[in-house]
């Protein structure tokens, strides 16, 4: 499972989503069920919002991302002006080898489609599998900050988008 492309999310894919469960300590990225699943559906389907499926070489659904606002986290400093991205991957692909290519994925097409200058993710700190896929692709920690409502700790990180090469810099 080396190659991925991505399309614009569809219903199935959200619905798809929303019974993802994933293990301790990660289970923070399960889907909230306080309200009702239509309402949930619509988030992920809003224009603003740009998500994304990701789809393996058999055209299988693997994960989805975001391009824009849902990216951030409350609390952080957004200021500066750069593209950011949301990530989520299927829970049983998830620490199997997949990630790097399936970032490099999201990367070439969030460059490709948007041509921004910068790109920048945000990442809760207890997740180091995703801390260090992003520095393996070049991105340099900006800054940190805590989420009061739920306790967690977050970093973001940006890169410069046309100074490296779009692919992993060792």
């Amino acid at each position: 499972m080396s190659r991925f492309h991505l399309t614009l999310l569809q219903e199935g894919h959200a619905l798809q989503i929303l019974d993802w469960k994933y293990p301790p300590p990660y289970d923070f990225y399960n889907p909230p069920t306080d309200r009702p699943v239509a309402e949930y559906v619509n988030e992920f389907l809003k224009p603003e919002y740009q998500f994304h499926a990701v789809l393996d070489e058999d055209r299988e659904f693997v994960g989805f991302c975001s391009f824009g606002i849902d990216g951030q986290v409350p609390g952080g400093n957004y200021q500066d002006l750069a593209l950011d991205i949301g990530v989520g991957m299927k829970p049983e692909l998830t620490g199997r080898g997949f990630g790097q290519h399936f970032f490099d994925a999201i990367l070439q097409h969030a460059i490709k489609r948007f041509e921004p200058e910068w790109v920048r993710v945000t990442v809760a700190n207890f997740n180091q599998r995703a801390l260090n896929l992003y520095r393996k692709f070049g991105f340099t920690l900006l800054d940190q900050f805590e989420d009061n409502r739920l306790g967690f700790r977050y970093s973001i990180l940006v890169r410069q988008s046309l100074t490296t090469p779009l692919s992993l810099v060792d």
